[in-house]
């Protein structure tokens, strides 16, 4: 019930956000910038956000060898594709479904399978705090506008609440160093602790990996393809074929701020966010629905395609 609860909360914001985005939208205008879309462009913008897929699969391959564990390409190309979807449905948990998959289907413990996602989310944070570093020395105002239009900019915080935080946060640690032996000695703690000690171990394999300037390529090259798809992007919906990459960059943060919110596939944050962005840069709110709705619809639509695809992947990598 609270799982069922919290899916129809959050699923709410993603309707109400959704709502706020086409709100003032005339139907007919939205239809006919849809309608003129290059079907064969989109097509080109949906391979270039699969080749991400395959890179993430790969790079996760990579990874886990430096633990010593040898998976099938396919096998994680398929688990990443798998977790898309799952995530179209639930946010969040598409990265337990990958794990559990490759533990079916090639014996890798858990513990270090959840270090390797997390070490690739520190990554992804790290490149995605650069693609946001390039918008903010190459379209600084439109960024601000952005953030203050969306209400996702960040709320002045008084020198007194956070020096309460930090007073409070110095107590819980003392207060768990004084009774650690008493704690410690839990059994349910015991089970937490090497779980994590698992995980660190997964966050470390980026030291044992053999090729990390590959591991890089790889971590860019799947940015790359998220810029390059909003670029193909521009050029697929008649009224945007203007705009240039100093603009996909910042878009690009727009679109990940849209998936940064937990609600299911991105739905309706994805929208709102991205159609702001692009309204701050003068275009009709049509116009930012209708990239929207193509560049969202398209992704979505291609991850059901090969997240059902890996799924019978896994499955009969799993009874072999």
């Amino acid at each position: 019930m609270k799982k069922a609860l919290k899916y129809v909360l959050f699923l709410s914001i993603g309707v109400g956000l959704l709502f706020l985005a086409f709100r003032t939208s005339d139907p007919a205008i939205l239809w006919e910038n849809i309608r003129t879309v290059d079907s064969l462009g989109l097509l080109l913008a949906l391979g270039i956000g699969f080749i991400a897929i395959i890179l993430r699969g790969i790079r996760w391959v990579q990874l886990l060898t430096s633990l010593g564990y040898e998976v099938k390409a396919s096998n994680a190309v398929a688990a990443v594709a798998f977790s898309y979807l799952v995530n179209l449905v639930t946010p969040r948990v598409g990265e337990v479904a990958r794990c559990s998959a490759i533990n079916r289907t090639d014996n890798v413990p858990l513990d270090k399978l959840f270090g390797t996602v997390v070490l690739e989310r520190v990554v992804d944070t790290l490149l995605f705090g650069i693609v946001v570093l390039i918008t903010v020395v190459t379209q600084l105002n439109q960024l601000g506008n952005f953030l203050e239009q969306s209400g996702a900019a960040i709320p002045e915080l008084s020198t007194f609440f956070i020096s309460s935080v930090f007073v409070v946060c110095l107590i819980f640690i003392a207060c768990l160093w004084a009774t650690k032996k008493y704690w410690t000695q839990w059994s349910f703690t015991q089970k937490v602790l090497v779980f994590l000690r698992g995980i660190s171990e997964g966050l470390k394999s980026i030291k044992n990996v053999n090729n990390k300037p590959l591991f890089w390529f790889y971590s860019i090259g799947i940015w790359v393809c998220y810029v390059s798809t909003i670029v193909v992007g521009f050029s697929i919906v008649q009224g945007l074929g203007d705009l240039g990459l100093g603009a996909a960059f910042y878009i690009s943060v727009a679109a990940g701020l849209g998936y940064v919110i937990p609600v299911p596939g991105g739905i309706g944050a994805y929208h709102y966010l991205v159609s702001k962005a692009l309204t701050v840069l003068g275009y009709s709110g049509e116009l930012g629905n209708a990239f929207a709705t193509v560049i969202h619809g398209g992704q979505s639509l291609m991850f059901i395609t090969t997240g059902a695809i890996g799924m019978l992947i896994l499955y009969f990598a799993r009874k072999k």
